[in-house]
C-alpha cells in the first residue's frame, strides 16, 4: 500500500509541474503594453533597433514598428476564447526599408497571427497561426 501511494505522489507531482510548462494557455487582454518582437516563425530578429507592438486593450488597438515601417491596427478579442484575437484593418507606412527580408517576414506572420499562448518564460509570448504554429515570438518591454 505504500509503494501505491509514493506511485500517486509521483504522478500527481508530474501532472501539476506538465502543467506548468510554457506555452500554457494566456489571456489575449493580458497583451496590454509593450512588447519587442524577437522571433520570427523559428528564426530570431537581429536588428540595431527592435521591432516591436504595443497593445492597447483597453482601446481594443494595436500600433508598434516591424522594422523600419510603422504598423497599426484595431484588434477583436474573441468572447468564446480567451486566447484569441482578430486584428481590424492593419495598415502600414510604405517607407523605402534596407534591413533585408525581416519586415516582410513580420508583416506576413501579423497576418497569419489568430491567438496567442505563452512562452519559454513569464515575460514571452507566443502569437500562433490558426494551426498552432508560431508566427512571432515576443518578449515584454
Amino acid at each position: 500500500m505504500k509503494h501505491n501511494g509514493f506511485l500517486l505522489m509521483i504522478c500527481l507531482c508530474v501532472g501539476l509541474c506538465s502543467s506548468c510548462k510554457s506555452g500554457s494557455a494566456y489571456k489575449a487582454q493580458d497583451l496590454d503594453g509593450k512588447w519587442l518582437i524577437i522571433g520570427v516563425k523559428d528564426e530570431p530578429v537581429k536588428l540595431a533597433l527592435m521591432p516591436f507592438l504595443e497593445f492597447e486593450v483597453a482601446d481594443n488597438h494595436v500600433s508598434g514598428n516591424v522594422g523600419c515601417n510603422n504598423f497599426s491596427a484595431g484588434f477583436e478579442l474573441d468572447a468564446k476564447d480567451a486566447s484569441a484575437f482578430t486584428l481590424i484593418s492593419p495598415a502600414i507606412t510604405t517607407m523605402a526599408c534596407i534591413f533585408g527580408d525581416t519586415e516582410d517576414k513580420i508583416v506576413k506572420a501579423l497576418n497569419e497571427v489568430v491567438a496567442v499562448k505563452g512562452g519559454s518564460s513569464p515575460n514571452r509570448v507566443i502569437l500562433i497561426d490558426i494551426d498552432g504554429n508560431t508566427c512571432l515570438v515576443l518578449e515584454k518591454n
